[in-house]
């Protein structure tokens, strides 16, 4: 390692580490909110809860669009600007974002609140979107200005902001509205308000992180910016389209309460791929850095790291799903102990997803945004096949295996382009220990589950969990006494 890149190295060691703190704060909230969305399903009931999960997929589709790439293409920008100049280009794709987002709000409103209703079958069902376009313009803003902070490595944007004022306050806001009796429009307002404390928190947390620019900088939208941001809208049009395809598919062929069911396996598989990408925004902010002042060195210390943070915490939240999800489930009321299977299969997919998907940000750190939106369309039309093929004969397994299985697929082009990319494999030795470590933990788990079966199932679940957790815990701490200890914590 030469003198020059120590610096950046310990940086980027620094910048993971506290990233790690702040996504452990994180991830109360990212288990509060399946919680939270349990009362809402209890309170509002399945059929309203199929409607406002319908709705809200279709306004993260018009999200998509009046974003039109720019927050993540803000990402990859700012951390290539010199010091003084990290505003360069943000005015202008903040008012691109206004304008296209009011339009989107208005659209929605004009155009998808009747669809919706005739869906539904209730004309009163139109109501409620329309409450839920007021929403669409803080969201937009909120998330330009948060990928602006992640730029930063302001972590804190996309945990306390984005995953707390945003998505926690959203269930919490349509209980407390519940009760103080809006019970027909309350999950609606519950929407558009957290979206809008979201802003303002967005906005608070980008005048800390940007200081004021040291020259005068051009107002103008840059080239450079544009050209890596229309290939991104494409991708995140269609991730949107992507990430909301099951909703839509079991909308047609099943009816609003299995809607609904999905809609519970999906928040529970969100907690485990949240973890994933928690680090995504830190690990690309990273990696456009390095493509622009080029360490190969570097680049394999930071990606093994942070492949290592990914997994150490994915492996505990999944067993403790194995351990308890059958549990848990059933305490939603009827039909929801059917989702355990489901919940179990999308889940073992998002952890293989947080092992390779972080090859994506490779290809995404070295600006090949079009290859990004060439992937993600392949996923599209595989996910399509699988659901149509799957969901029919099996249900919501088929859905889970249909959309596990499309991610997979996804996961293997981004592992090839990457490794085309930067010529090698992006991991370093020290990985190998944590990986045999989670390893044993989860031998551990088998083996404590088998022994203790016959003295019951809860014995069983109890003491295989708490086998993981232990096993896991001592190779850890093992690793503390070795030479990881500096590398990766």
């Amino acid at each position: 390692m030469n003198a020059a890149a120590a610096p950046d190295l310990e940086r980027d060691a620094r910048d993971l580490r506290r990233g790690t703190r702040i996504n452990l704060l994180g991830y109360g909230l990212r288990l509060l909110y399946p919680l939270l969305t349990g009362v809402v399903v209890v309170l509002y009931g399945r059929r309203e809860f199929g409607l406002f999960v319908a709705a809200q997929a279709a306004l993260l589709v018009a999200l998509r669009v009046c974003l039109a790439g720019f927050d993540k293409a803000i990402l990859w920008w700012v951390p290539r600007q010199p010091p003084g100049q990290e505003r360069h280009g943000l005015a202008a794709a903040l008012l691109w974002v206004l304008c296209a987002s009011t339009l989107a709000a208005a659209a929605v409103a004009a155009f998808g609140a009747p669809t919706l209703a005739a869906w539904s079958g209730d004309p009163a069902a139109a109501a409620p979107l329309r409450w839920m376009t007021l929403g669409l313009v803080p969201l937009a803003l909120m998330e330009l200005l948060v990928h602006a902070c992640l730029g930063r490595r302001r972590l804190e944007a996309q945990v306390l902001v984005k995953e707390g004022l945003g998505a926690a306050a959203l269930p919490a806001a349509a209980v407390l509205l519940w009760f103080a009796g809006a019970r027909q429009n309350g999950l609606a307002w519950s929407f558009t308000l957290a979206n809008l404390a979201a802003l303002g928190g967005a906005a608070w947390l980008f005048h800390r992180s940007f200081p004021a620019p040291s020259v005068a900088v051009s107002r103008a939208l840059p080239r450079p910016l544009v050209r890596y941001a229309l290939p991104m809208g494409l991708m995140e049009l269609l991730n949107s389209a992507l990430l909301r395809l099951d909703v839509l598919v079991l909308a047609a062929l099943t009816d609003p309460a299995t809607v609904g069911v999905w809609g519970v396996v999906v928040q529970v598989g969100n907690a485990v791929r949240s973890v994933r990408s928690g680090f995504d925004p830190l690990v690309l902010a990273i990696v456009s850095q390095i493509h622009a002042r080029p360490d190969p060195a570097r680049l394999r210390a930071a990606f093994s790291r942070a492949t290592a943070l990914v997994l150490a915490t994915q492996a505990p939240i999944y067993a403790f799903l194995v351990a308890f999800v059958p549990w848990l489930l059933p305490l939603l009321g009827e039909g929801y102990a059917a989702a355990a299977t489901p919940v179990l299969v999308l889940c073992a997919f998002w952890v293989l997803h947080g092992a390779f998907g972080l090859h994506g940000l490779i290809v995404l750190g070295y600006g090949r945004s079009g290859l990004a939106a060439a992937n993600v369309g392949a996923t599209l039309v595989v996910e399509t096949l699988l659901l149509l093929l799957l969901v029919p004969p099996l249900g919501l397994a088929g859905a889970a295996l249909a959309v596990g299985l499309a991610f997979t697929i996804q996961n293997v082009l981004w592992t090839w382009q990457a490794r085309r990319l930067t010529g090698a494999w992006p991991y370093d030795p020290a990985l190998r220990p944590v990986l045999a470590a989670l390893a044993a933990a989860a031998a551990a788990m088998l083996a404590a589950w088998l022994i203790a079966w016959p003295a019951g199932e809860t014995v069983a679940r109890v003491g295989a969990f708490g086998a993981f957790l232990l096993t896991g815990a001592v190779g850890w701490l093992r690793l503390h006494e070795g030479s990881l200890r500096h590398a990766l914590l």
